[in-house]
Formats: C-alpha cells, structure tokens, sequence
C-alpha cells in the first residue's frame, strides 16, 4: 500500500521533496543550533522562513526569469512540505 501510494507520486516532486530536505534541513539545524546557544526559541523559525524563501525563489528565478524548468505552484509545494513539517512539529513542542 505506501510502496504503491510513493510509486504513484511524479518522479519530479520526490526530487523537489529531497531539494527541500537538502536547503531546509541544514538551515534548521543551524537556527536550532543557534537557538540552544543564545537561549533563543526564534532562529529556528528564522531559518524555516528563509528556507522556504529558498526553494520558492528557485522556482521564480531559475525556472521562470531564466526559463531553464517550468514554474509551478505544486512544485514549490512539494520542496516546501518537509521544511513546513518539521517547522510544524517544533512550533508544536516548544
């Protein structure tokens, strides 16, 4: 049932998926990172937000100023969705 279900889903939003795992996590972990030093619970947030600026920019600028991919909506989605996730999950335990 899941192997079928992630086999339905487009190649190219699991690739847009892994794009924001590879922008969003390591900024997220720098913004936690700087939030346990500095007794802060904001950077993390900060870091979120500019990961999703990120991957939406890249879908303006690379995909439709400079017309190298084809801008969509669903695509900028699916690069956001774990960044949003794991923003989601920390806003709920702290």
């Amino acid at each position: 049932m899941i192997k079928k279900t992630i086999d339905s889903i487009a190649d190219d939003k699991k690739d847009h998926v892994l794009l924001g795992m590879f922008v969003g996590y390591p900024l997220q972990i720098f913004g936690m990172t700087i939030d346990i030093m500095t007794g802060n619970s904001i950077w993390f947030i900060i870091a979120s937000v500019l990961g999703i600026a990120i991957v939406g920019a890249k879908e303006i600028v690379h995909d439709w100023l400079l017309g190298k991919g084809c801008p969509e909506w669903w695509d900028f989605i699916a690069s956001a969705i774990p960044i949003l996730a794991t923003l989601i999950t920390y806003l709920i335990i702290i």
